[in-house]
């Protein structure tokens, strides 16, 4: 009995351990499951999803940007996203082989780079290519219904398709109308589609849509396919809103075309321009050439082709990197609104008026300018050496004087001058809505003495963004009222409809509506018979100042190098001024003044502009007197009917073939030919088939251009100030020499004066 007691204690004890054992062992269980469900739940949660789940984010189209009348310059499209599973190609070389030929191939992507992606095993998606087009993405799908066989464990073959392995997202790709167009301001985003520069990068968050998502529940089988109870959510993308700007398509090419043409002729590193409309203060067009200009569709690409070469030709990754780096920010920046320069000149609008508003300078009182003048201790040169004379402020500003300026300039005083540097917003930042913008660069006012009056009242010794400069202008324009610049002028929703609205804001008034009609007149003599006599355009009246601005003197390998600034800023018409325009080109080779290559631009533009904007033409007498004349109706009449005809308006008749009747002419009736211009009167059908070479008709008079092209049969319309005469000399040509064109056309020339047109600050 003792024995089995002992037995049967050894027993229980045994089974109690192994109850104690189990209950600890079954503890541990519900231990690590609560941890599995309620601590980490939501991490298994997740991988469980990540199986069964193909979650797809849907990009979201960024709103449109607008031109003023609804111009499409920047929009989203549809397009693909291509990606693989590394995972699930693991080690099998030939699928992955397979794909790697077939993806670059369709795709323009290197081996190297599909071959690397579809390595990363412990990975389940990695971009192929995004931005991908519809016709690549249906060659990819294509590709995907094909397959390659395995053998299972039990010997037999199965298909296995390549979407298994690689799959097909949407994306959106952002599209420029015109890739350079207005590239300064319109910017560009990345490839996360947000903003990275420009308006792009300015009003980013209105934009930028909301995305959308599609979610599918997939099984594991082999072929990826979707589950016999399919589940799908999709949630649709929103499309940001979208921009109408106040740039008007056809303005800014008239400006862009100019600046191109004088980044050719001028040899310069930049050439921008910014016209604005005189009431409101609205960007009609903005543009730059050198820096702040490049491919919208590829940013990240060097325009400068030299640049982009000397680059490359160096050396060392690191300095290699960051000179390309340099270059890149240098075409991507606004030098309209983040760099200064110094205004030189053109500077001397603001200090007259100045003087004006005050009553400090009466409109009779004259100045003899000598070539010099002392003032505040310094000795200051006016750029005509030999001086001029006496002048009252209208031939001051007409000649920009220095020494008028300068001890005219001196009378205002600090607090004075001060006063008005402030009030014309050269203080402070413009509030354009433009990124970067950046403010000028001053003196000390506090420590201010009046020899830097003297230095500044003619533009010397300080710097000044071009949107302050053309702003201030536009005040002297506008009745004297300094207006906030914008180009933003509507935010659209997706459907349309308005969101906000631009109003023009005035600051505040500057100077007084009589002063601002004085300026008016004065700087338009500046135009007709000063240094801004090459932007003048026959039935406008523009009123300008030029303006030349030696930069700090830079040590080369050759010596001592020079450059400067040469600006004109100008509106039209003076009596009633609709549009400002300001014109900078930064160190240019060769000629360098102001009115000799910023005048001229002006002049062009304004041209062009002011005909688009529809503002009627006010011609003088003499003006008139060189009109065009509009081409009489001879087709049918005899020859020597049509030759009375033509000759009693002073036209140039060349007749081509052997009848007796006219059957067409060039230009044809109703069509304006200059005056003494050449109309050909055809009599034969097969005479209309003969051209004529054009000539070259540069570095020649205005006489002389007319006589060489109307010995030719072409006809010249000319562009300048064509009251000045015989002191217009031409340089340009719309027509390039030695083109075959038919007998009659019409080819533009344009002139500008060499005379009296100096204005550089020394």
């Amino acid at each position: 009995m003792a024995v089995r007691t002992s037995r049967q204690r050894l027993t229980l004890r045994a089974m109690l351990v192994m109850s104690i054992i189990c209950v600890l062992c079954f503890g541990a269980c519900v231990i690590a499951l609560a941890r599995i469900q309620l601590v980490d739940g939501d991490y298994y949660r997740e991988k469980a999803a990540g199986n069964q789940l193909h979650d797809t984010v849907i990009a979201a189209e960024r709103g449109i940007i607008y031109d003023t009348n609804m111009n499409p310059l920047a929009e989203s499209t549809s397009v693909k996203k291509i990606y693989v599973n590394p995972s699930l190609i693991g080690d099998n070389i030939e699928v992955r082989e397979a794909i790697v030929k077939n993806l670059s191939e369709i795709l323009g992507v290197s081996e190297e780079s599909v071959r690397e992606k579809c390595s990363m095993t412990s990975y389940k998606y990695m971009e192929i290519k995004t931005k991908v087009e519809y016709e690549d993405a249906d060659k990819v799908a294509e590709f995907m219904k094909t397959y390659h066989t395995e053998k299972d464990e039990n010997g037999n073959e199965r298909k296995i398709y390549y979407n298994y392995y690689i799959g097909i997202d949407p994306d959106v790709k952002r599209y420029y109308s015109k890739p350079f167009f207005a590239s300064c301001l319109l910017g560009f985003i990345g490839t996360e589609n947000s903003g990275l520069a420009g308006l792009e990068a300015e009003y980013n968050t209105e934009l930028t849509g909301i995305p959308g998502r599609i979610i599918t529940a997939q099984n594991g089988g082999i072929n990826a396919s979707s589950m016999p109870i399919e589940y799908k959510s999709v949630y649709d993308a929103q499309q940001g809103n979208s921009l109408v700007l106040t740039i008007n398509e056809y303005i800014q090419n008239y400006l862009e075309s100019a600046l191109q043409q004088a980044y050719i002729d001028t040899k310069c590193e930049t050439a921008l321009g910014i016209i604005m409309e005189t009431k409101t203060g609205a960007i009609l067009g903005m543009a730059s050439r050198g820096k702040g200009y490049y491919d919208l569709s590829s940013p990240w690409t060097i325009v400068d082709t030299e640049k982009a070469a000397g680059i490359d030709a160096i050396d060392d990754p690191k300095e290699r990197r960051a000179a390309r780096e340099e270059a890149q920010y240098s075409q991507w920046k606004n030098i309209c609104v983040s760099e200064t320069y110094e205004p030189g000149s053109v500077f001397k609008i603001i200090t007259a008026s100045a003087l004006l508003e005050e009553n400090l300078v009466p409109m009779n009182e004259t100045f003899s300018c000598t070539g010099s003048v002392v003032a505040a201790g310094s000795k200051y040169n006016c750029h005509r050496h030999q001086g001029h004379g006496v002048q009252t402020i209208r031939e001051a500003l007409r000649n920009s004087c220095n020494p008028f300026f300068i001890t005219r300039g001196l009378r205002l005083g600090i607090d004075s001058f001060n006063k008005y540097f402030e009030a014309f917003g050269f203080l402070e930042r413009t509030g354009v809505d433009i990124p970067s913008e950046t403010n000028s660069i001053y003196y000390k006012i506090d420590n201010m003495i009046l020899s830097n009056v003297a230095s500044a009242s003619f533009g010397q010794t300080f710097q000044i963004t071009p949107m302050q400069m053309i702003t201030a202008c536009n005040a002297i324009a506008n009745d004297g009222y300094l207006m906030r610049p914008y180009v933003v002028k509507k935010i659209l929703d997706s459907d349309g409809n308005v969101i906000s609205e631009t109003k023009p804001v005035a600051k505040r008034q500057v100077i007084s509506k009589k002063t601002s009609e004085t300026m008016r007149e004065l700087m338009e003599g500046v135009v007709k018979e000063g240094t801004g006599k090459n932007a003048y355009v026959a039935g406008y009246r523009v009123a300008g100042k030029t303006g030349t601005s030696e930069k700090v003197a830079q040590k080369t390998s050759e010596g001592i190098s020079s450059t400067f600034w040469a600006s004109f800023t100008c509106f039209a018409p003076a009596d009633d001024p609709v549009i400002t325009m300001l014109i900078i080109i930064d160190s240019p080779v060769g000629p360098h003044g102001g009115g000799a290559i910023a005048a001229p631009v002006a002049g062009e533009v304004l041209s062009n502009a002011l005909e688009y904007l529809n503002v009627e033409p006010q011609y003088t007498d003499e003006e008139l007197a060189a009109l065009k004349i509009t081409a009489p109706e001879t087709v049918g009449m005899k020859v020597d009917d049509a030759r009375k005809a033509l000759s009693s308006l002073k036209l140039t008749c060349k007749v081509k073939g052997g009848g007796g009747t006219v059957l067409s002419q060039i230009p044809s009736a109703g069509q304006s030919v200059p005056k003494n211009g050449v109309v050909i009167l055809y009599t034969s059908d097969d005479a209309k088939t003969e051209t004529v070479e054009m000539p070259d008709l540069t570095n020649l008079t205005i006489t002389q251009a007319v006589n060489k092209a109307s010995a030719a049969g072409i006809n010249v319309n000319i562009t300048g100030n064509s009251l000045l005469g015989s002191e217009l000399m031409s340089y340009k040509q719309s027509i390039e020499a030695g083109k075959e064109v038919s007998y009659g056309t019409v080819v533009t020339v344009y002139f500008k004066s060499n005379m009296g047109i100096a204005d550089l600050d020394e």
